[in-house]
């Protein structure tokens, strides 16, 4: 039988290569052992491999399995020689796609939108994905085998999304750009970036979270002042806090106070099991359906920033991660292909700009293009280090106003 094994090109090798089952989601990591190709050492693309869960998820995927489409992973090698080679990144990406519940176009859409693939190239990841994976996911399952729980995605409707935009009249942060930037500019902003106006606190404003497929994953209400600074306010106990929170919460605050009950929606965004994220991907995606596929992207901490940076450097597709700890290869995955710098805000210990610095080495390591900018760290004074200020605030300091387009 060891004979017969050492004939096969595709086996799985005795020193595993481990990565994430593409059934068994987030919660268990790197439980797949991969096969490999035994004449280059390389390994096959992650949905090709054995889960170590064999009882609890049982997902295997054999490369010589011929699926729907009759051929093997070797035959669908051959049959995509004619089309040119196609990343393994791709099948990778496309296997986690469909595993969130992503179709077949959208998945097709998004290869070639982001990742420049052709129709026909696309089409081919898709077809291995689906059609080789949808009948072996797992073989051993009976009528008695308990299935492997399929995590809804939590989004937010598109109705309480638009009905968000407008009355830009009320909205502070959008009166701040305009009176800066300019009318004409304001408003491209506004457009660009899909900010909306929230009535929690007069003159609030909502940043939508807003993901590659057009998803709207959360939405961040902040109220600023005259400085483009968060409204701060002082509770009994002397604590201060921010007015910020998240249209999740504000839209449960609203039932609750109209005495209401909770929409299908957000009782599930509200579920404790689903683990949703406020803001589980990049602000500012939604540029990349328009961008071209050379611009490099910008990415700051804070929506504001992304917005007002956006004018005085419009080379950069302006984007933020939320949060000086969100930074991660997750939330950049749509961005893999394109050239990334980091804007870290300012600390005067500079442990924020070490700790992106650090992210940026494990990234590169992972295959993205990325740099990490030091224009703060040079040019920042003793009290900007202190108060923590962010592009944005240098901006502002260094230019007061801005000419109409």
């Amino acid at each position: 039988m060891s004979m017969l094994a050492n004939t096969f090109r595709y086996q799985l090798p005795k020193k595993a290569i481990k990565s994430d089952c593409p059934s068994c989601g987030p919660k268990h990591r790197k439980t797949l052992s991969r096969y490999i190709d035994t004449q280059t050492g390389e390994p096959l693309p992650e949905i090709y491999g054995r889960c170590d869960r064999e009882i609890n998820c049982g997902y295997h995927l054999n490369p010589y399995y011929k699926g729907a489409t009759g051929l093997s992973y070797f035959d669908q090698l051959k049959a995509r020689a004619s089309i040119g080679p196609i990343p393994k990144d791709w099948f990778t990406m496309a296997a986690r796609e469909k595993h969130a519940g992503i179709g077949k176009q959208d998945i097709i859409a998004h290869l070639m939108q982001l990742e420049g693939a052709r129709l026909e190239q696309a089409e081919r990841v898709v077809d291995v994905v689906f059609d080789q994976s949808s009948k072996s996911l797992r073989p051993k399952e009976t009528e008695n085998t308990i299935p492997v729980p399929q995590h809804s995605l939590c989004t937010i409707p598109e109705a309480v999304f638009t009905q968000s935009l407008g009355h830009y009249e009320r909205n502070q942060f959008a009166r701040l750009i305009g009176r800066h930037f300019g009318d004409i500019v304001a408003d491209e902003l506004v457009k660009r970036f899909n900010i909306g106006t929230s009535g929690r606190w007069p003159g609030a404003c909502v940043f939508w979270y807003i993901d590659e497929w057009q998803r709207i994953r959360g939405g961040q209400i902040k109220l600023f002042d005259d400085t483009f600074h968060t409204v701060k306010y002082v509770i009994k106990a002397g604590e201060k806090r921010s007015r910020t929170t998240w249209i999740h919460s504000s839209y449960a605050r609203r039932c609750d106070e109209l005495n209401q009950p909770y929409p299908d929606w957000l009782r599930a965004y509200l579920d404790e099991r689903n683990e949703v994220q406020k803001s589980p991907c990049l602000f500012g995606l939604p540029q990349l359906l328009t961008a071209g596929a050379d611009q490099p992207v910008a990415i700051v901490e804070a929506p504001k920033t992304a917005v007002i940076s956006t004018p005085y450097f419009p080379g950069f597709i302006w984007m933020a991660v939320g949060a000086l700890s969100y930074l991660n290869a997750d939330r950049l995955a749509p961005l893999r292909s394109r050239r990334i710098e980091l804007f870290p805000d300012l600390s005067k210990d500079g442990r924020a700009f070490e700790r992106w610095n650090r992210v940026a080495n494990e990234l590169l390591g992972q295959g993205f293009q990325i740099t990490v900018s030091s224009y703060l760290e040079d040019n920042a004074t003793d009290e900007e280090r202190e108060a923590g200020a962010d592009l944005a605030d240098f901006l502002l300091e260094q230019w007061h106003s801005f000419p109409s387009q």
